[in-house]
């Protein structure tokens, strides 16, 4: 039996169209590079200006053929490229690096930009970083006290609370927060200058006695506390799991 050419063009259609349905899962497969990009030192302290050196490195996991790897360095405007470099092929994928701080840059927020390019997914993963750049520092220290006599006033015998979150609102609203130490203290040296909001996180069934926040205005060279005092002289609130709690419920 002979095929005409109408039947013999339909076959080979359902043969591309069966190539191609068995081709996709290959595509969908391809999975995302993960990069990890790092600086040093990081916010809230900053590289001193000008002079001062920022370490920025990176290591890149990937699955794919790797293009390129694309680094930027950007002002604060995100408008001035004052750094960058391609590194081809899979020269980029672990990469330490340093940048110097030129005379006549301006202090603030600068970015770093990283680009993984594959020949498969193309702009296949991108990472951003950003550091601070200034010229004079400033230290901010927090400590925290609770009101261990239940009087509402500081003495030798209120006792300091180690472990207990302080944060820290830079000039360009970022957000940092690190637990205070055995002496219940904790300091952040070398900030840029400006204004800072300090402030604790509260745990339930502490009640303040100093403010939960304070402004700091950060002046070149000043070490500024901030003392944060706390009672827990309340009797907490009884669950309905507790014993007291089920108690109490007879009686209400």
């Amino acid at each position: 039996m002979k095929l005409n050419g109408n039947m013999i063009a339909l076959k080979v259609l359902l043969v591309l169209v069966l190539a191609a349905i068995m081709a996709t899962p290959l595509l969908a497969d391809i999975s995302e590079a993960t990069i990890n990009l790092g600086r040093e030192p990081e916010p809230p302290f900053c590289v001193e200006n000008p002079g001062g050196q920022v370490e920025i490195s990176w290591e890149i996991t990937y699955s794919t053929t790797p293009n390129y790897v694309l680094f930027e360095l950007w002002d604060p405007t995100q408008t001035i490229l004052l750094d960058t470099e391609t590194y081809p092929g899979a020269t980029g994928m672990s990469i330490t690096r340093y940048w110097t701080v030129p005379n006549s840059l301006l202090d603030g927020k600068y970015w770093i930009r990283l680009e993984y390019w594959s020949f498969e997914a193309g702009d296949e993963a991108i990472a951003e970083v950003t550091f601070y750049v200034c010229n004079g520092t400033g230290t901010i220290c927090a400590e925290k006290y609770e009101d261990t006599d239940c009087n509402e006033i500081l003495t030798d015998v209120d006792l300091p609370i180690p472990g207990w979150w302080v944060c820290i609102e830079t000039p360009y609203g970022d957000q940092f927060c690190r637990m205070t130490d055995n002496s219940g203290r904790f300091c952040w040296e070398g900030l840029l200058l400006g204004e800072y909001i300090v402030s604790e996180i509260m745990p339930p069934d502490w009640e303040p006695i100093y403010p939960e926040s304070q402004i700091i205005n950060l002046e070149w060279g000043e070490t500024e506390t901030v003392t944060f005092f706390n009672a827990l002289c309340n009797e907490p609130t009884p669950t309905r799991e507790s014993t007291w709690g089920q108690i109490k419920r007879l009686y209400e």
